[in-house]
């Protein structure tokens, strides 16, 4: 019995780390994600840029990505 005990224990430990990574993980994923979207954001800029220079309608030159 005292065996299952600290077999769980271990267990539940070792889950926790587990868990605590997955956080960190999850953390750094919305952060690019959020760094993507600045980017995006900075690239549709630049074409609309582009496109006046170039007179001509956005979508005649680019393809946006949704």
């Amino acid at each position: 019995m005292k065996q299952e005990l600290d077999e769980l224990k271990t267990e539940i430990r070792n889950l926790k780390k587990r868990i605590a990574g997955l956080e960190k993980d999850l953390d750094y994923q919305v952060h690019q994600s959020n760094k993507n979207d600045a980017v995006i954001m900075c690239i549709r800029e630049l074409q609309e840029e582009v496109a006046k220079m170039a007179n001509q309608p956005v979508a005649m030159l680019f393809t946006w990505l949704k």
